[in-house]
């Protein structure tokens, strides 16, 4: 009789299911900010929604609110960012009248304190059943120093997972002529970057399509000054050019306007129609055709070592 071969004992392993993530593309400028027109802030963004490794849709709407009119857009990990959005709602909603022009960053920059105390506070009573109130209190001179150190690591490397742009407008003074008027400003709430909560007065960019939006936007020049219809064009025009970065919806976009009363309108389907017809017939690139350009021998000469730019090499 052959005796069995025992069996090596498996190990279950359970992996975590994969984040919903929205790695996408959020823009938004603001215009008519100058005298004589009334400022308003375009706000636009994709509608992709991905879990790696399994597929993506473009079904996400990215637009919530932290307070009545002051929409937000979002990115990063879907429930990340909810989260982060409903800390701004209620941060705000019991300090609101507490903000001025001066203070207006200082106030906007507590809630990303409060959810990253939270996330530390998570991992900790998760991992070790002991809250961050107790190891910085009490666990620091209890635990081994070689164990505080790894944590404290640990806790160092812990991220939000999100990023929000909130769009608004707050009351400024005119010291000369002593009149209240709204200021449009955009909170960019980011900590992959070296400031992760800021003001822009001007425009911003958050998701993976981010670098390729925000070139499009310098290369046209866009600025707090242009008119509505101008800005409305250079948004969506940076938008689709930004649809290779992985991530970035290529089907749909989502383009809204806020005005200075707090009112949101979103952009009808003749609007898009015509932004559309404007960038694939007009102002956007188009596919180079076969034949259309050609190389002759007399376009190259020999190198000429440290030579000095000729009229002909002008851009």
């Amino acid at each position: 009789m052959i005796p069995l071969k025992p069996q090596p004992r498996r190990r279950l392993i359970v992996k975590p299911f994969p984040r919903r993530k929205l790695m996408t593309l959020c823009i938004a400028a603001i215009c008519d900010d100058n005298e004589g027109t009334d400022p308003k802030i375009v706000l636009c963004s994709d509608l992709e929604r991905g879990i790696e490794g399994i597929g993506s849709s473009e079904t996400e709407d990215k637009v919530g609110f932290v307070r009545p009119g002051w929409p937000a857009l979002i990115a990063g990990t879907i429930s990340k960012a909810n989260e982060l959005l409903a800390v701004y709602a209620g941060y705000l909603s019991k300090h609101f009248t507490e903000i001025d022009e001066f203070n207006l960053l200082d106030h906007l920059r507590k809630p990303t304190h409060l959810q990253k105390e939270g996330l530390v506070n998570h991992y900790l009573q998760q991992t070790f059943a002991f809250s961050r109130d107790y190891f910085y209190k009490h666990g620091k001179a209890k635990f081994p120093e070689s164990f505080v150190s790894a944590q404290e690591d640990v806790i160092s490397r812990i991220k939000l997972d999100a990023s929000l742009i909130i769009a608004g407008f707050a009351e400024q003074i005119d010291f000369v002529d002593n009149i209240k008027s709204p200021r449009p400003f955009l909170c960019v709430v980011d900590d992959l970057r070296a400031d992760d909560v800021a003001l822009e007065f001007e425009y911003d960019a958050i998701g993976s399509g981010n670098h390729t939006a925000l070139s499009t936007l310098f290369r046209r020049e866009q600025d707090s000054v242009n008119s509505l219809a101008k800005t409305l064009y250079n948004v969506y025009e940076a938008n689709c050019l930004s649809d290779k970065v992985p991530g970035v919806g290529k089907k749909y976009i989502n383009i809204a306007i806020l005005y200075s009363d707090g009112k949101l309108r979103s952009l009808s389907g003749a609007g898009y129609e015509y932004l559309g017809e404007k960038f694939k017939k007009k102002f956007g690139p188009r596919r180079i055709g076969k034949g259309e350009i050609e190389f002759k021998e007399e376009f190259v000469e020999p190198f000429k070592e440290k030579s000095k730019p000729s009229e002909a090499q002008e851009i």
